[in-house]
């Protein structure tokens, strides 16, 4: 195993300050227009989302998501599916894509 240079180790040091003064407008998460989740709105998105979850999904797919879900770690997945960390991580990948595209519409 080759040493890795110094650099690669650089830490960053960064004012609290700086870090909490930053607003959720400039969070990747915040959209500006989005209508507020009530209940309802809140039931009928879980509802969509179970049913497309157990539907839209290939059976891989759904294995890997529930098993994230259950909290367990990638390299635990791969022990329990036989496959490799990039064959779960391109299922998890393509389940949550295809789930955001579902509850898009």
């Amino acid at each position: 195993m080759s040493k890795r240079p110094e650099s690669d180790f650089a830490e960053v040091a960064v004012d609290r300050l700086l870090m909490e003064s930053f607003s959720n407008e400039s969070s990747a998460y915040y959209r500006e227009n989005h209508p507020p989740v009530d209940d309802e709105n809140l039931k009928r998105l879980k509802k969509k989302l179970k049913w497309h979850v157990t539907h839209s999904l290939s059976h891989r797919q759904r294995q890997v998501l529930t098993l994230y879900l259950s909290g367990k770690k990638q390299s635990e997945i791969v022990k329990i599916l036989g496959v490799t960390k990039q064959v779960v991580s391109i299922y998890k990948y393509r389940a949550i894509n295809k789930l955001r595209k579902v509850i898009r519409e």
